[in-house]
């Protein structure tokens, strides 16, 4: 049943440089685990009321059964609720069993155990039961006995059609013999993490394992192992599904069109229930319709799902969210008191997680756009009717249940508030903290009366010596809202920025700062921060990055994208209108880091970088100053969170008088400094740009005719990948800037900016749009390398003027095809940056003679490199024509091959190199064979010296170029004559 991919184009999709193979780094921790915390132990069933439904009795069409109101519908505001919520339980310890899908993926690639796909080591054995997840005849699933070592696995490795974040579900059959810790291991690209499930208590649907990052392709892969540490049991390899899908049921008038999360929960159910055997459609449903079946659907199955013969109630919860309409404002849980409907404990359970809500909210008055309604006590509500989503006749005493009416989706206030993220987001964490006293107090104390914490806030990521880090942040605050005070710290490592490794723990909740050593100096690594409790694990940090190499050329990379509002909130088309999802990963994910340090490190510029929150240059903790450049992203900041406040203007504004270098790429700078006056004479004098318009109305650009960005052409994201940057700000130059990018369609106009102050002076590179959303990882390598040429003072890659990543013969012969220049283009920007093309260029050459560099990622769009025409008006000469013995004298009007590539000329010189050397056959023993960089100066030198006699300054240079290479006068003398062929 592999690789069920979908032909939509998914909406989020992460383009990466290259794969990057698990673990293909120094210095990360192989193996996490999913946090432990209070609610370890603990499954919650976890649903999202309504969906898009079809009409099976009448004509089987689609539609959503609550209407598009303020640009929201309640059915998908339900589900991106309930993935808030999943997040924090996952990290509290808890089993999460979703009725409906969680997050958002539409690729999905399903796994059983008898697919081709699926491998097994060790001892284990065919299963003849009766129910399963697949297809009638096959083998039902396979089990292995437990062992406190491992010795068997399952693994089921999917080709993944498409790189991203994939939630991942299990489907296994629960059973008396099971074992109360099913190891599953998650192979993603930063690692593995190890959940466990107790399939004693809870199986035969799908189990959720968490949310991870996975390259396309076959490197990602769950294992089932049998190590555990309850003896004598079984562990079951069954179903792994990695995404969610797109709907591929029909009702009777097609398929819906909708990606799985979008459709009720009861197709998500029926998919299951319909590739699996032996389980009737009753436990599901008993109404013949859709859309009533929808209502019971998820206690239902999650009563079936739930294994009561082991346990208690008090070690398993169902929670639903819905939004509310009818006028009035503010939460309410619901509950079936008065009609009899209602689970044991289910008052209790409506007003703990009701209050604690309203009571969170109205303490966060001030943060949010809107005020929170303060309902006071009046936090739950029964109708005159049994809530059939809630209804203790289905649940039969298994669990408590309520339902949580978020808010009133008819008030604008409150639709507003739901439409923010931050809400969303701390709706979610209230709604877990009241999770948390409802199982204190129903299972008598067992479960820790202590919130997980908030997450760690203003980090900075430091290099403290080639392949060492130190890595700092500011502790979170402990209150009644943000979650209780941390005991230590976990800082996670990456190699792409999305998947992390197992994490280096650290304790004492006042720690604020861990070394970490033994990384590749060579390697762009990512980090993220989390506080840990009792509790649980908090959400991670804002990620960071370095780059930890010793290289005399430093940059530091400046976060200050920190805008996460509902004005960014993706949308979709729906009713006839366009409706918003409140999906954060779409709008600000906080790890844009990622895209420009892998960019600086595919350039392959050889450079120490830094990265750190924006506070910690307003604080004063970093200084501008202690770098040679400065790459600033602001994304969609925006004059609500403000591009450079007040203070960030003075430190940037001075930094740049005193001949600082800046790369700062925005959507909103213009729009904010300059057009809403909040920084205009930083903005035109420090800067140096005018803001023209507020949007291009296009997403194309195009390098300026004889800039540093000439020949290319490119796009930023619409949401496709990362975010869709919609309003991108039409920029001109001024105060001697010059313009080097320019939008294509749309309105035109200036896209970026250069200004370059001269020896001592600053230099400015502005975007009008996110560096960070230019959608080919290739481009953005390429615009970093031209950007950084420009903005390092230190020579980059010094002397490898044919940028093949190597220092030797070539270089030479570039360098003198170009010598009087006027600028540095023809070597590749790669020699002292100054003067042009010079002898001073020519003695970094000498300096760096056979050292090696990376290769930059080719450019994408670029143009032809060719020779550039010296400024002293001497003919240029080709690599071919010297290594042939062409006249090369200044005197001569020659001019032979000059407009050849300077990277074509290694092969030609290589194998003229290549023939001195095998003429070296026949001679004297006494004398040494030459190296072949040596030989092939040996060659040059002769040809000079036979036809440059009017130069006998490139003869003393190339005599000195062999020396350096360490042959003698004799060896030059005797293999001299060794050339006389040519």
């Amino acid at each position: 049943m592999a690789n069920l991919e979908n032909g939509r184009t998914r909406k989020l999709a992460i383009e990466h440089l290259e794969s990057r193979e698990v673990l293909s780094a120094a210095g990360l921790v192989d193996v996490g685990a999913q946090p432990e915390g209070g609610l370890s132990d603990k499954i919650v069933y976890l649903h999202g009321g309504h969906g898009f439904t079809a009409d099976n009795l009448e004509d089987g069409s689609w539609t959503f059964q609550r209407g598009l109101l303020l640009d929201m519908i309640e059915d998908l505001g339900n589900q991106d609720q309930m993935t808030f919520l999943a997040d924090y339980l996952f990290r509290a310890g808890a089993t999460v069993v979703p009725l409906r899908p969680i997050g958002h993926q539409s690729n999905e690639v399903v796994l059983d155990n008898d697919d081709v796909e699926v491998t097994f080591t060790g001892d284990w054995n065919n299963s003849s039961a009766s129910i399963y997840f697949g297809d009638p005849g096959d083998v039902p699933y396979r089990y292995a006995s437990t062992s406190a070592t491992e010795t068997a696995t399952a693994e089921y490795r999917p080709n993944i059609p498409e790189s991203g974040f994939y939630p991942v579900y299990a489907w296994t059959r629960a059973g008396s013999d099971r074992a109360t810790d099913q190891l599953y291991r998650v192979h993603h690209t930063g690692g593995a993490t190890e959940v466990t499930i107790n399939h004693r208590r809870v199986g035969n649907g799908t189990i959720y394992l968490g949310t991870y990052y996975f390259e396309a392709g076959t490197e990602g892969y769950v294992e089932i192992s049998n190590q555990s540490g309850d003896s004598g049991s079984v562990v079951i390899a069954d179903m792994i599904r990695f995404g969610n899908g797109v709907g591929d049921i029909d009702r009777g008038g097609g398929v819906s069109g909708r990606d799985r999360e979008d459709e009720a929960g009861l197709y998500w159910v029926k998919w299951h229930v319909d590739h699996s055997q032996g389980i009737s459609d009753s436990e599901y449903r008993t109404s013949s319709s859709d859309r009533t079946a929808t209502v019971s659907l998820s206690p239902r199955y999650a009563e079936y799902m739930n294994r009561e013969a082991d346990g208690s109630l008090s070690d398993r919860l169902f929670v639903s969210f819905h939004s509310n309409a009818g006028g009035g404002r503010g939460v309410l849980g619901l509950h079936n008191t008065s009609s009899g409907g209602n689970t044991p404990n289910q008052y209790f359970l409506a007003d703990t997680l009701g209050q604690q809500v309203n009571d969170d909210m109205v303490a966060q008055n001030g943060q949010f756009e809107h005020n929170w309604h303060n309902r006071g006590s009046n936090v739950t509500y029964q109708a005159s009717f049994n809530y059939g989503e809630i209804n203790n006749s289905v649940i039969q005493n298994e669990f408590d249940a309520t339902i949580v009416e978020t808010a009133f989706h008819d008030s604008s206030l409150d639709t507003d508030l739901m439409l923010d993220p931050k809400v969303r987001d701390a709706i979610a964490r209230a709604t877990y903290q009241g999770i948390v006293d409802y199982f204190n107090n129903v299972d008598g104390g067992t479960t820790p009366n202590i919130d997980l914490p908030g997450a760690p806030t203003d980090v900075g990521v430091e290099t403290t010596g080639a392949g060492s880090v130190a890595v700092r942040w500011e502790p979170p605050a402990a209150n009644s809202y943000n979650g209780g005070t941390p005991t230590g710290y976990r800082i996670y490592t990456s190699t792409d920025g999305y998947g992390f490794d197992g994490g280096r723990y650290v304790a004492g909740g006042a720690t604020s700062e861990l070394a970490i050593d033994g990384l590749d100096p060579n390697v762009a690594y990512f980090f993220k921060v989390v506080a840990v409790n009792a509790g649980g694990e908090s959400a991670g940090s804002q990620v960071l990055a370095a780059i930890p190499n010793d290289a005399a050329g430093d940059v530091l990379i400046v976060a200050g994208f920190n805008r996460l509002d509902r004005t960014q909130n993706p949308t979709q088309s729906a009713l006839g209108g366009i409706v918003e999802r409140v999906r954060p990963r779409q709008s600000n994910s906080f790890d844009y880091t990622a895209q420009v340090a892998e960019a600086i490190e595919a350039s392959g510029q050889q450079l120490r970088v830094d990265s750190v929150a924006n506070q910690l240059i307003v604080d004063g903790t970093v200084q501008l100053s202690d770098y040679s450049a400065v790459i600033w992203i602001l994304g969609e900041e925006s004059s609500v969170d403000d591009t450079f406040n007040a203070t960030e203007q003075t430190l940037v504004a001075q930094y740049l008088a005193d001949g600082g270098s800046l790369f700062v790429t925005g959507a909103e700078i213009g729009w904010d400094l300059d057009n809403l006056n909040n920084g205009r004479s930083f903005y035109n004098n420090s800067l140096h740009a005018d803001y023209v318009a507020d949007d291009a109305n296009t997403y194309n650009v195009t390098g300026t005719a004889g800039s540093i960005f000439a020949g290319m052409s490119f796009s930023f994201d619409d949401g496709s990948q990362f975010y869709d940057v919609n309003y991108p700000d039409v920029i001109s130059p001024t105060g001697g800037a010059t313009q080097v990018l320019s939008y294509s369609g749309g309105t035109g106009g200036g896209a970026g900016i250069q200004y370059d102050g001269g020896p001592g002076g600053s230099k400015v590179l502005m975007f009008g749009f996110p560096f960070e959303t230019i959608t080919s990882a290739a481009v953005r390598a390429e615009i970093m390398d031209r950007a950084l040429t420009f903005l390092v003072d230190s020579p980059i890659n010094p002397g490898d003027f044919n940028n093949d990543g190597e220092v030797n013969l070539a270089d030479y012969v570039v360098w003198r095809n170009h010598l009087g220049a006027a600028d540095e283009s023809g070597i590749a920007n790669h020699g002292d940056g100054q003067n042009g093309v010079d002898m001073a260029d020519y003695q970094l050459w000498k300096d760096n003679f056979g050292n090696t560099y990376p290769v930059a990622v080719a450019a994408v769009s670029s143009p032809t490199t060719t020779a550039a025409q010296p400024a002293n008006g001497e003919a240029t000469v080709s690599s071919s024509s010297l290594a042939a013995g062409a006249d090369t004298s200044p005197a001569s009007d020659a001019s032979t091959d000059s407009t050849m590539a300077a990277t074509q000329s290694p092969s030609r010189l290589q194998r003229l190199a290549d023939r001195v050397q095998r003429a070296s056959s026949g001679t004297p023993t006494a004398m040494s064979s030459p190296r072949s960089d040596s030989a092939g100066l040996l060659l040059l030198w002769r040809q000079v010296q036979q036809r440059e006699r009017t130069a006998p300054s490139h003869l003393a240079m190339l005599d000195q170029a062999f020396a350096d290479q360490g042959e003698t006068p004799d060896e030059v003398r005797g293999w001299s004559r060794l050339t006389e062929f040519e």
